[in-house]
């Protein structure tokens, strides 16, 4: 499977709280010691399987990279579109997710910045927005909703609370558009969300974005 490398050196999206990730443990030390620090809690997702399609078929798409060769679409097959945007998608009242792939210092790379519309339940669809870049560990490390932008900060309200960003020139930032599934070219990328047993089930939907 191939990975998408997205530039970490332009990802210049600083977080001022992993609010939906990092959790401080709340347990205060013996004396005037500070709080000792939780272990970064990674948040649960919906296992899904990325895949390059390769032709586009009357009633399928055929596909490498996985388990399956083809998956089943037709004009009920609803699809999103990961487009590439600017610091300006991110908006007041936009979904948001920020994809990051934990490493061993608490912290994040910050793959993606994933933009839905204004007042949707989730940036893309049923996705989390990490399953169609193609990188094994990516994860979406906070979730929300812009509550406002203000002098190139965003206020993203999570479940957990409020973090901080601060999106910058050439950070990676993904606009996402519902599109037909003839909208999907060869060479795309798609993540796929899987079914209780492990099978790839694109009823549910198909995460897209451009491949390399």
């Amino acid at each position: 499977m191939r990975q998408l490398v997205l530039p970490v050196g332009a990802a210049v999206f600083v977080l001022a709280a992993l609010a939906a990730v990092v959790a401080a443990a709340r347990q205060t030390g013996s004396g005037d010691a500070p709080p000792t620090p939780g272990a970064m809690q990674l948040p649960r997702i919906a296992a899904y399987a990325t895949f390059t399609v390769e032709r586009v078929e009357p009633g399928r798409l055929v596909v490498s990279g996985g388990s399956v060769s083809e998956l089943p679409v037709g004009a009920e097959t609803r699809a999103w579109r990961l487009e590439p945007a600017d610091a300006d998608a991110v908006q007041t009242g936009a979904a948001i997710a920020i994809i990051g792939v934990p490493n061993e210092v608490r912290n994040a790379a910050i793959r993606a910045i994933i933009v839905g519309d204004p007042g949707s339940p989730g940036p893309a669809g049923p996705f989390g927005g990490h399953e169609a870049l193609g990188e094994r560990f990516a994860l979406p490390m906070v979730v929300g909703t812009v509550v406002r932008v203000e002098e190139g900060r965003a206020v993203i309200r999570t479940g957990a609370g409020e973090a901080t960003a601060w999106p910058g020139e050439g950070a990676p930032v993904f606009r996402v558009r519902e599109v037909e599934v003839d909208d999907i070219r060869p060479g795309d990328r798609v993540g796929v969300l899987l079914d209780r047993d492990g099978r790839p089930d694109p009823g549910r939907g198909l995460l897209v974005m451009r491949g390399e």
